[in-house]
């Protein structure tokens, strides 16, 4: 896989799954299946609300720009009387 090709999320999971494998197994336990569960369910959280965020803002900025064409086509429209 190309390097260049991958998210910042993913990089960073690459980077730590390396550091995971580099370093010895007796300084740091394995997290435990609830723990690990945890913090899925926090990662998937966090990148759920950064999309309702972006939809949110998009859809605001997306229909500002519909309802400016509208008032622009309206003006247009009744000018030429």
């Amino acid at each position: 896989m190309d390097p260049d090709k991958l998210s910042a999320r993913e990089k960073a999971l690459i980077e730590e799954a390396r550091r995971e494998a580099a370093s010895p197994r007796a300084e740091k336990a394995a997290p435990s299946p609830a723990e690990r569960l945890a913090q899925l369910m926090a990662e998937e959280r966090a990148q759920t609300l950064e999309r309702k965020r972006k939809m949110r803002r998009y859809g605001l900025t997306i229909s500002g720009a519909i309802a400016a064409l509208f008032v622009l086509w309206l003006l247009r429209a009744f000018r030429r009387r």
